[in-house]
Formats: C-alpha cells, structure tokens, sequence
C-alpha cells in the first residue's frame, strides 16, 4: 500500500492557485431547479454558453449506443424495460415518444455541438455503473457492459477529436483501467463520496488524473485539497449550489467545481 505522509512530514513545492473552471451539474442542473430537463441537448449547451463546461452522466444502451442519463431506472414505459442496458436504441426512442416532456440525447449530439463551438467547454462524463433495478444479474454493471462503453467512447472521441476537452469520472476503476489502455491522453478522475485521503492514494496508486469528489463529505479541508494538489492531482468538487459554498469552493482552489446553479455560477465567471 502507498504510505501518503502529512503536510508535516514531508515538504511540497507551493503551487500557484488553481484556475477554477465552473462546470454545470448535469447540464444545467436538475429538472426542477433550472427549468431544463437535465442531461439533454439543450440543458447542456445552455452549459456551455454560460460556464466554462458541463459535467453529463452517460449509459450505454445494448446497441452500444452512449446516451446522457443519470437514474438507474427508467420512465414507467408500455416497453416494461427498467434500465438503458436493457434498451435498443429504437426502445429509448419509444419511451420517450411515450412521454411528451421527456427527451433521450446522445452523447455523440454533444461532441457534434462541441465541433461547431469556436471556444471549446470541458465536459466531465459521469460514468453510472449501479443498477439495483434488475437491469443485470448483480446491482453492479459486469465488465462485458463497460467495455462495451469504453470502446463505443474511444469511438466518439476519436471520430470527433474532442480528447482535449473530455474528463470522465466514476468510481469504477476498471472502466477507468479500460478507458487509459484505450486512450492513454484521457483525463480520468476518481469519484469520491467520502474518506477523501483513501481516495488520494487509490488515485496516485492508479495513476489517474485527479479526484471528483463530495463537498458536502466533512473530510474535504482546503488543506487536503492543496496536498492532493501538490502530489499533482487535480480536483473537481460537487455539487455546489448557494453563493456561500461557492465562496468557500473557490477559497480552497480546485480545478473544477460542478454546480447545479448555472446563474450563480456566470456570476462568479462574470466577477
């Protein structure tokens, strides 16, 4: 196991702060607080032309096909299916045809957006795993699921050379394992909920790219922050909604903060 010693005991170059970007929560933020249905087309691109970005979770149909969605189940639906990973392409058409306010986008939707941008976003893709909906024999997607979903992503991003701009982070760390043997200039990030250190080490150990991590956890201090920083990862903190965390967010200098307030966040672009 890597020993991670103390601020104390070991001594780090200062590094100058981060450059924060703000990036919007599932687009534009959840349904009823933005006015837009999240992880759509239009949520997104609101993102993009108000922040710096927009963090997305995507599924992968059975088609092999990458869509944005963040639930593990799905809409009740005539189809009785329960998860993206059981649907066709053509069945998530159909549902959505089933309910008039809902909407399916793919992710290839957004990286054509992002071609045809002049200032290109930074989008994080979430990468949801967790099915306790019967959607696969155990609540955890099999590895069969994401690499299928790695290579349909080193597809994508290939296809439309959008490298430069795209992080992915989940908690898997063998999507994470599969995405670098793939697409070794990716940018991946360990998600965090809690024991912020232990995740630290799990990522200097693997090698990633830097944390996505909980600021609602009560282990997330400025100064674990500044040492994750300095053993050269980088941080992107969620979900940050009010001006008093956003505050806080940036006093403590991450590289990203993921907010579910787009408004809020201009502002603080717009400072």
């Amino acid at each position: 196991m890597l020993f991670i010693p103390s601020c104390a005991e070991e001594q780090h170059e200062e590094l100058p702060p981060a450059e924060t970007k703000i990036l919007g929560h599932r687009g534009s933020g959840a349904n009823t607080f933005s006015g837009y249905q999240e992880n759509t087309y239009h949520s997104v691109k609101n993102a993009f032309q108000k922040l710096h970005g927009a963090e997305i979770d995507i599924q992968c149909s059975k088609d092999g096909t990458i869509w944005l969605y963040h639930d593990a189940g799905l809409p009740e639906n005539d189809l009785k299916l329960t998860c993206i990973p059981q649907a066709s392409d053509e069945e998530l058409i159909e549902i959505a045809k089933q309910d008039t306010l809902f909407t399916f986008t793919k992710l290839e939707e957004i990286f054509e957006l992002i071609t045809q941008m002049e200032k290109k976003p930074v989008v994080s893709l979430d990468v949801k795993g967790h099915f306790p909906n019967n959607c696969f024999d155990n609540d955890n997607a099999p590895r069969e699921y994401f690499d299928m979903l790695a290579h349909s992503l080193s597809g994508l991003l290939n296809e439309y050379d959008v490298n430069e701009c795209v992080m992915v982070e989940t908690d898997y760390t063998y999507f994470l394992d599969k995405i670098i043997s793939l697409e070794p200039q990716t940018k991946c990030f360990l998600l965090g909920y809690s024991n912020f250190k232990e995740r630290m080490e799990l990522a200097l150990t693997k090698s990633y790219h830097g944390i996505s991590y909980n600021f609602g956890d009560q282990d997330l201090t400025a100064e674990n922050i500044k040492l994750a920083r300095q053993k050269g990862l980088k941080i992107q903190l969620w979900t940050i909604y009010t001006e008093e965390d956003f505050k806080r967010a940036l006093s403590w200098g991450p590289d990203f903060i993921q907010t579910g307030n787009v408004e809020l966040g201009k502002f603080f672009i717009d400072k």
